[in-house]
């Protein structure tokens, strides 16, 4: 085989898995959004606060805490499921860079908490109460979420911990592109009137 041939069939053989990674043609590939250093933070932070609602049913036999919103944070901290450290108090809310601030919080008493407490919208779980935790498959529902107040806490992308403690990631451009969210859009609401059906149990407050 001549070296030109043998340089054909290596690039062929190149072409083809590329094309094989990328989806067969590229075509039905979802957009892609590079995340920051801040959403794997966010990612790790809701994996402790998973671990802290497990602490909790675990003392319970199952029950979580009662309540809606960033109070259920703050029961955990107040019940003992979660220390009242800074490292814990700072897992307590969102460090997206389109966050709102927030300093000084007193998780000890949750009656006294509200949505400026924390950039997490917590699960209500008053009016969206679980079956079961932890649930996993089909039946996990979402427990907690960047809160989106001041648009996207995250650039292009937000954070959703599921009561299996699995982190799911939602972007703007994949739910445009499945028409999820109209073109156009920028940000993803959290609560009630939530166009995403998982972030609807969700309280901003």
């Amino acid at each position: 085989m001549s070296a030109a041939r043998k340089l054909a069939v290596v690039a062929l053989v190149l072409a083809l898995a590329v094309w094989l990674v990328r989806g067969r043609g590229g075509d039905s590939e979802e957009p892609v959004v590079e995340l920051g250093r801040d959403v794997n933070e966010c990612t790790e932070n809701l994996r402790a606060i998973h671990a802290g609602f497990l602490r909790h049913a675990q003392r319970t036999g199952g029950a979580l805490p009662e309540g809606a919103g960033v109070a259920v944070l703050g029961a955990l901290v107040a019940e003992g499921d979660l220390p009242d450290t800074p490292a814990v108090r700072a897992q307590l809310t969102c460090p997206g860079p389109g966050a709102h601030p927030v300093s000084a919080v007193d998780f000890r008493r949750p009656e006294a908490l509200g949505g400026a407490d924390s950039a997490y919208a917590v699960r209500d779980l008053m009016d969206f109460p679980l079956a079961r935790f932890p649930a996993g498959g089909g039946a996990s529902e979402a427990l907690v979420a960047c809160d989106n107040a001041r648009g996207m806490n995250h650039a292009g992308c937000m954070n959703v911990l599921y009561t299996d403690g699995s982190v799911r990631t939602f972007t703007l451009p994949q739910e445009i592109e499945r028409g999820t969210l109209p073109p156009g859009t920028r940000t993803i609401p959290v609560g009630p009137g939530s166009p995403l059906p998982d972030l609807r149990v969700l309280s901003p407050d």
